[in-house]
């Protein structure tokens, strides 16, 4: 078996635990993202079926990745 060391651990890759990796990064620490989900977000989908984003691009945005705004 193999071991390492690491500053952090995430719990969870959704919009909160990408946000804290993002300032974990900028902090210079070691971090490690886990989620029970085969990618980011992955959590998203076991939602309601109907679920749309419905807030503002400016409000829906990760910290680094800004949502881009609808076309006027």
């Amino acid at each position: 078996m193999h071991s390492f060391t690491t500053d952090v651990l995430v719990i969870g890759a959704g919009q909160s635990g990408l946000a804290v990796g993002y300032y974990l990064r900028r902090a210079g620490l070691s971090f490690v993202l886990l989620d029970d989900q085969p990618g980011p977000g992955g959590a998203w989908p076991h939602g309601w079926d109907s679920l749309r984003l419905f807030s503002p691009a400016d409000a829906s945005s990760l910290p680094g990745w800004l949502m881009p705004r609808p076309p006027d």
